[in-house]
């Protein structure tokens, strides 16, 4: 997996993009086969420069797996917080497709098996 790290309004100190790096090389449970093939793009960084407390920390994660684009972000009071949300959010989106996907070939895996059995007329 190749991750790609971009900062805005913010330099990236090595702990948090070592945090995040080790965040999303977590998510690379839900992919399976295509673990080699995925990027992500990771950008960590303040909304604004004005703002000094608050929500003001940002992580923007764009994850492209075998075609398909996933999206996760959150805006938080920490960049700690901001990233282990948006993992979390994406993660609930890498489950998601896995299960949309495993369901619609064990649907169609019974058409084929009932077809064969002469139950269904294509």
């Amino acid at each position: 997996m190749q991750i790609n790290f971009k900062g805005s309004n913010y330099e990236l100190p090595s702990n948090i993009s070592a945090l995040a790096k080790r965040k999303v090389d977590g998510l690379a449970k839900y992919l399976g086969k295509g673990k080699e093939n995925a990027r992500a793009y990771v950008d960590l960084g303040k909304e604004t420069e004005a703002h000094q407390n608050g929500k003001i920390w940002r992580a923007d994660i764009n994850f492209d797996v075998d075609g398909n684009r996933f999206y996760a972000k959150a805006v938080e009071e920490s960049i700690e917080v901001a990233i282990d949300r948006s993992v979390s959010e994406l993660a609930r989106e890498l489950q998601t497709a896995r299960k949309r996907e495993q369901s619609l070939a064990k649907k169609g895996g019974s058409i084929i098996k009932s077809m064969m059995r002469g139950g269904l007329s294509a």
